[in-house]
């Protein structure tokens, strides 16, 4: 396992300011977030700073805020491929479409928008990697590839990577480990979060992303130390990418901010340490992260 860190987590700071946070505090590489300063320096200056500051661009992710010309994330595939290959990412991550179905206008544009990248990366690296939806309305969950099962049929068919949110896996809700279990050995990327349920929050623009989803580690629900102690004990070996909100880590402050990014580390270290002694048993499996997260699934729904 490789522990990364998604530059959205802060997203306004310099890119050398991010580069240089993730190397003083352990990350192993970076998962670059395409943002103002990126579009307006370049692909070459980004690979500059990787290699300045030993930290490779493990994956590349779609604009956090819609421009007028990367909103919708297959529609920037043409785009970030050139940029992926120029700083040796393993992976280009998009979300799945807001579509109700296949034959819709946008179900289809989506399907042929793959199947264009697919052919391309064939005989190359980066490969695409198809990240699980968030809930921010109660429609979102008619979307197709909403659910694990859907998204691994679709991934199987292409031959896609699987990113595993966390908080999204949350927010539907769905079962953390069963997620993880029906992703399986397409899982090549986890966005590690937590998810606070107990908040009520408007769905306008991208207030539950900022204070209900991708919260601190351990500052939410989410049985998130059973959840990386089974990844060890399975011996996953993809990247695990902090992907934290900006007012979670105090973004405003620069030593709140790094103060809240150690603690992640630290939180994650720890359970991963931990687990090295821990032996995962059925029983643990049931017992522990699969009871911890139904516990969740009812307080949520309740809340809902």
């Amino acid at each position: 396992m490789r522990l990364s860190l998604s530059t959205a987590s802060l997203y306004l700071y310099p890119l050398r300011r991010i580069f240089a946070l993730a190397r003083d505090l352990g990350f192993e590489g970076l998962e670059l977030v395409l943002g103002p300063e990126a579009f307006a320096r370049g692909s070459r200056y980004v690979r500059r700073l990787s290699q300045e500051h030993g930290l490779p661009i493990f994956t590349l992710h779609p604009p956090m805020i819609p421009t007028p010309n990367w909103r919708e994330h297959h529609r920037l595939l043409p785009q970030m491929i050139p940029w992926a290959r120029e700083l040796d990412c393993q992976f280009v991550v998009i979300h799945a479409p807001k579509a109700l179905n296949v034959t819709d206008e946008l179900g289809r544009e989506y399907k042929e928008a793959v199947e264009v990248c697919v052919r391309e990366l064939r005989t190359s690296s980066p490969r695409l990697s198809l990240e699980n939806q968030a809930v921010f309305r109660a429609t979102d969950r008619r979307y197709i590839l909403s659910t694990p099962g859907n998204l691994r049929r679709f991934a199987d068919e292409y031959d896609l990577v699987l990113t595993l949110d966390t908080a999204h896996a949350a927010s539907f809700p769905y079962d953390l480990g069963e997620a993880y279990q029906i992703f399986g050995g397409r899982l090549g990327n986890i966005h590690l979060s937590d998810f606070r349920s107990e908040l009520s929050i408007p769905p306008w623009f991208n207030l539950h992303s900022y204070f209900k989803h991708h919260q601190i580690p351990g500052n939410g629900d989410l049985p998130l130390v059973e959840f990386l102690r089974r990844l060890r004990a399975d011996s996953y070996e993809g990247l695990i990418t902090l992907e934290v909100s900006p007012i979670a880590l105090q973004a405003w402050s620069p030593s709140r901010a790094r103060e809240n990014l150690a603690r992640c580390v630290d939180f994650v270290n720890k359970a991963l340490e931990r687990s090295r002694d821990h032996s995962w048993t059925d029983e643990d499996e049931h017992s522990t992260l699969e009871r911890g997260v139904h516990c969740r699934i009812r307080a949520n729904t309740r809340a809902r």
